[in-house]
C-alpha cells in the first residue's frame, strides 16, 4: 500500500502565497512572515474593591515597635481588644501625577539631604519596596474602637453619609507647605485642596437627619470656604466620632471663623520628616516644588472624590457617594410615574 503524502502543522500555518514551496527559488530570500506591529494592550485597572482587600500590611508583632515603623510611634497606644480606626477619601494618583510626585519628593529628599541643616525626609509615595501608595484626606484621628462598638460605628458612619445627600465631587491642589503636628512629633509636606466644583446648595429633599440645615450652609458658596464638601462629610464623621468618646478632627477652629479655618485644613500627605520645618528646609522645598513648571503641574490635578473609606482594624468599607444627577433623574421617573 503507497504511503500517503499529509502536508506539514508548518505547510498549515503559513499564509498561501499562490504557488508552492517547491517552485520557489531556494537561493532566494526566505518567504516574509507576518510581523506583529504595536504595543501590546494596556492591562485594566484594577477594581476599587481590590485595594480595600491589601490595604494593610502584615501585622509582625502583638506590641509597638518604632523600630518596624522607621521610628514613628501610635498616637493611640495599642490594646488588646480595640479596633484602630480611621476615616478618610483615598485618591490613587494616576501615573503621570504619581511620577511628578515621586520625582520632586526624590529630589527633595536629595537636597535637604545636603541642606546646612540636613533633614531625612520620607515619602509616603512609594511602598518599602517601590511599590506606589495610595494618598488620602483624613476626615478623622486615629480612634479606638471596642469590639463591641465597630460594628455599630460603621453602621452610623455609613447611614450619616448615606443620607447626607452630597453628590460625588472634585478637588484641586492649591499649593505645597510644610504643617507640624504635636501629637505625633513629626512634619508632613502637604498638597492643600480646594473644591474644584462647589455642588447646588443641599435641598430639603436631599440631605436627612440632624445636619441637613449645617450641610446647605457649609454648601453655601458665599462663605469663605474652600472645601465646602469636605467640611460637609467632616461634620457628620465628627458627630458619629464623639458619641464613641473619640476625639473629633479640627476642633481647634475658633467658632468665628470655624468654617473658613477648617475649610483650610484640608490636605493630601505626601512626605514626613521628623525634622521641623526649618526656613531653610522651607526654602529648599520651595525651589523643588516651584521650578520647572512643576508649581502649574501642581495646580492641574484633579482629585475625584466619589465616596469615602471608614478602616477598622485591616477592614476596609468604601461608602459611595451620590452620582451626580441620579437624585434628579429618579425624581423625574417618579413624576412620570405619577409617583
Amino acid at each position: 500500500m503507497p504511503l500517503v503524502d499529509y502536508p506539514s502543522d508548518s505547510d498549515d500555518s503559513e499564509p498561501a502565497s499562490g504557488t508552492d514551496h517547491a517552485d520557489s527559488d531556494p537561493g532566494g530570500p526566505p518567504p516574509n512572515k507576518k510581523q506583529r506591529t504595536g504595543t501590546p494592550p494596556a492591562l485594566p485597572p484594577l477594581p476599587a474593591a481590590f485595594h480595600d482587600l491589601y490595604a494593610a500590611t502584615v501585622r509582625t508583632t502583638t506590641r509597638d515597635d518604632p523600630g518596624l515603623h522607621q521610628g514613628r510611634t501610635r498616637q493611640i497606644p495599642h490594646v488588646a481588644g480595640n479596633w484602630p480606626s480611621h476615616i478618610y477619601v483615598e485618591w490613587h494618583p494616576p501615573p503621570p501625577v504619581h511620577a511628578l510626585l515621586a520625582n520632586l519628593v526624590s529630589s527633595l529628599q536629595e537636597q535637604a539631604r545636603k541642606a546646612a541643616g540636613p533633614a531625612e525626609v520620607t515619602s509616603f509615595l512609594l511602598s518599602d519596596l517601590g511599590a506606589p501608595q495610595p494618598l488620602h484626606i483624613s476626615l478623622s484621628r486615629p480612634i479606638a474602637l471596642s469590639s463591641a462598638e465597630k460594628d455599630r460605628f460603621l453602621a452610623e458612619v455609613e447611614g450619616t453619609f448615606k443620607s447626607s445627600g452630597l453628590a460625588a465631587f472634585g478637588l484641586g491642589c492649591s499649593r505645597v507647605e510644610w504643617h507640624r503636628t504635636a501629637e505625633s512629633g513629626r512634619s508632613f509636606l502637604v498638597l492643600r485642596v480646594y473644591s474644584r466644583h462647589c455642588a447646588a446648595p443641599v435641598s430639603d429633599g436631599d440631605a436627612q437627619g440632624e445636619h441637613k440645615d449645617e450641610d446647605a450652609k457649609s454648601m453655601d458658596n458665599n462663605n469663605n470656604n474652600p472645601n465646602p464638601e469636605l467640611t460637609a462629610l467632616l461634620r457628620r464623621c465628627n458627630s458619629v466620632v464623639a458619641k464613641y468618646g473619640q476625639p473629633e478632627l479640627y476642633r481647634w477652629a475658633d467658632a468665628e471663623d470655624a468654617e473658613g479655618q477648617v475649610g483650610n485644613a484640608f490636605h493630601v500627605s505626601i512626605a514626613w520628616s521628623f525634622a521641623e520645618p526649618t526656613d531653610e528646609l522651607k526654602s529648599v522645598t520651595d525651589r523643588v516644588f516651584g521650578g520647572n513648571g512643576a508649581r502649574q503641574r501642581i495646580r492641574d490635578i484633579q482629585i475625584p472624590v466619589d465616596g469615602v473609606k471608614v478602616k477598622i482594624g485591616n477592614a476596609v468599607t468604601h461608602v459611595a457617594l451620590r452620582q451626580p444627577g441620579k437624585m434628579a433623574l429618579e425624581r423625574g421617573v417618579k413624576n412620570l410615574l405619577g409617583l
